[in-house]
C-alpha cells in the first residue's frame, strides 16, 4: 500500500482471497441447507404416515383383511378427517403436499405397515375444500397382471361430507302464559335418536351345496352381536329405522374342486348389484377363497336384508361350499347418516 491507496497486486489479491472464501463456504451452507430440508421432509413423511395409523384405528372395515391385503387413501382423506394440518407443506419445495398424495395400508399379519408413495399426486391439487367427497381404494395404487392372468378391479369406498349449518335464527319474544288446559291423550311414541347398528356371525362351519349354476344360496347365522334399532334373524337383518347404512360383510369359503364364487346381499329379496363380489377357489394354501364387501346405501324402515353366496363357473355336479366360523363369516350394518 502506498499513500495515495491500494496497488492493484493488492487488490487482485483481496479478491482472490474472497473468491477462495466463497468456494470454501458456499458448497458447506448449501449442504447444511440440503440436510435440513431433506430431515424436516422425513419428518413431515412420518407424521402423514402416522396420521394415517390414527385414521385406521377409526375406520376398521376400511382396512384389508387378508395378509398381504392393501388399503389405499389419499392426503385429502386424512385432511377431511382431521388426522393431519390441511396447510401441510413439503420442506424440499416449499408447497403444500398434494391431496391426492397416496398412502398405502398394507396387512402384515396382524398388524398394519403404512407408507406414502413418494412422487405421488398431482403438484397441482393442494388447494383443500373440506366439502369435497372422499375415496378409498381397497387395494394397490398399481396393479400387475401377467399376460393371460385374470385382472380384478379393486374395490373402492366413497364418503361425501356435508356442508355447515347455517346460522340460527333470532328468538322471538315469549307469550302471555295462558291457562292450564286439560290433558290431551298420549301421544306416539318419539323418534328413538340413537344410531342403528347390528350383526349376525356363524359359530360353527355351515356347508352349503350348489346344484344350479348362478343359483344363489342364503348363508345362515347362530350368533347375533349387540343391536340398536334393527331385527336380527338367523339369516336376515331387518332395518327399523330409515337412513344410510353401510352394509358389511365377509366369508372364508372352502371347497375340494375349483370354482368361481359370487356373494351377494339382497334387500326385500332382490340383490343390490354393488354389494356383489366376486372370487375364485385358490387351490394354495388351503382350496379357499374370501370374499369381502364394504358399501352404502339408504334404506328405509321395514327393509329386510339377506346374504347368499352363489357358484359362477360352470357346474357338472352338486358342489359343496364349506363356510368358516367367527369372523370368517360376518354380516353387519352400521347407520352412518
Amino acid at each position: 500500500m502506498n499513500k495515495n491507496g491500494f496497488t492493484l497486486v493488492e487488490l487482485l489479491s483481496v479478491i482472490i482471497l474472497i473468491g477462495l472464501m466463497g468456494i470454501l463456504i458456499v458448497p458447506s451452507v448449501n449442504k447444511s441447507i440440503r440436510d435440513m430440508n431433506e430431515q424436516s421432509y422425513e419428518e413431515q413423511i412420518e407424521m402423514i404416515e402416522l396420521a394415517a395409523s390414527n385414521w385406521a384405528t377409526d375406520n376398521p372395515y376400511s382396512l384389508p383383511a387378508e395378509d398381504g391385503g392393501v388399503t389405499t387413501i389419499t392426503l385429502g382423506t386424512l385432511k377431511a378427517g382431521g388426522y393431519v394440518d390441511p396447510d401441510i407443506v413439503n420442506p424440499e419445495t416449499d408447497k403444500s403436499f398434494p391431496n391426492d398424495l397416496l398412502i398405502e395400508i398394507t396387512r402384515k399379519k396382524k398388524n398394519f405397515r403404512y407408507k406414502v408413495v413418494e412422487g405421488s399426486g398431482t403438484e397441482s391439487d393442494v388447494e383443500y375444500n373440506e366439502n369435497a367427497p372422499v375415496i378409498v381404494l381397497c387395494g394397490n395404487s398399481i396393479i400387475y397382471n401377467d399376460l393371460g392372468e385374470l385382472y380384478q378391479e379393486p374395490r373402492c369406498e366413497g364418503t361425501s361430507y356435508v356442508g355447515a349449518t347455517g346460522p340460527t335464527g333470532a328468538t322471538g319474544p315469549t307469550g302471555a302464559t295462558g291457562p292450564t288446559g286439560a290433558t290431551g291423550p298420549t301421544g306416539p311414541a318419539g323418534e328413538n335418536l340413537q344410531q342403528s347398528s347390528g350383526g349376525l356371525y356363524a359359530s360353527e362351519p355351515q356347508t352349503l351345496t350348489a346344484s344350479i349354476q348362478n343359483g344363489y344360496y342364503p348363508v345362515t347365522f347362530d350368533r347375533t352381536t349387540p343391536s340398536s334399532n334393527v331385527t336380527l334373524g338367523n339369516n336376515q337383518i331387518t332395518i327399523q329405522k330409515p337412513g344410510t347404512y353401510q352394509i358389511y360383510y365377509n366369508l372364508n369359503v372352502t371347497s375340494n374342486t375349483p370354482e368361481t364364487l359370487k356373494a351377494s346381499v339382497s334387500r326385500n329379496a332382490i340383490n343390490l348389484l354393488p354389494t356383489q363380489t366376486t372370487s375364485a377357489i385358490n387351490p394354495s394354501p388351503n382350496n379357499s377363497a374370501r370374499l369381502v364387501s364394504s358399501t352404502f346405501f339408504n334404506l328405509n324402515a321395514g327393509d329386510i336384508l339377506q346374504l347368499a353366496l352363489a357358484v359362477t363357473s360352470a357346474i357338472s355336479k352338486p358342489v359343496d361350499l364349506t363356510i368358516t366360523e367367527n369372523g370368517d363369516c360376518t354380516f353387519t350394518v352400521k347407520q352412518v347418516a
